[in-house]
């Protein structure tokens, strides 16, 4: 009996493992695809000049900005997206006062960028991860099941 108990509790953790990879695979490639889709659109956006305000006191070490747009005043920290290139040179340090050009979203004027558009390259590399992930995992799950199917239902019906 303990070794029927074991067994059940050895296959439920390795499904549970292989539908989690599956999982995390589905949801990290919905949002690369989402991100890069808005990346690739900042770079149609309407640009406004903004004024650098300071540097976030965090491990991130954002920059706020505030701009206008159509006579509303906005304030934001988002510098990028994930799959954005990065400028050559990598990340530029701004100082408070200085001038940036801000790409904001044409409906949803409170969203805004520093650097607009998307890493082509980077956007296929994440894309081809998240496939792996749900190849592997829902693999892993039809493995799994295949292989214990008939074990499983043999103690499924031992009435012991």
């Amino acid at each position: 009996m303990p070794t029927e108990i074991k067994r059940k509790s050895d296959v439920s953790i390795v499904l549970f493992l292989f539908i989690a990879l599956a999982v995390i695979g589905l949801i990290g490639g919905a949002y690369f695809v989402h991100d890069f889709a808005r990346a690739r659109a900042s770079m149609s956006w309407p640009t406004v000049e903004g004024i650098v305000l300071s540097k976030l006191d965090d491990e991130r070490a954002d920059t706020r900005y505030v701009y206008s747009y159509e006579g509303m005043s906005y304030e934001s920290t988002r510098e990028r997206w994930l799959l954005t290139k990065m400028p050559k040179g990598g990340a530029v340090d701004y100082n408070p006062g200085e001038s940036v050009t801000v790409y904001v979203h044409p409906q949803e004027h409170s969203y805004a960028v520093l650097y607009p558009g998307g890493a082509g390259l980077l956007f296929v590399v994440c894309s081809v991860l998240s496939g792996l992930s749900i190849f592997f995992g829902i693999g892993g799950i039809l493995w799994t099941l295949t292989n214990t199917e008939d074990e499983l239902f043999d103690l499924a019906s031992d009435p012991a």
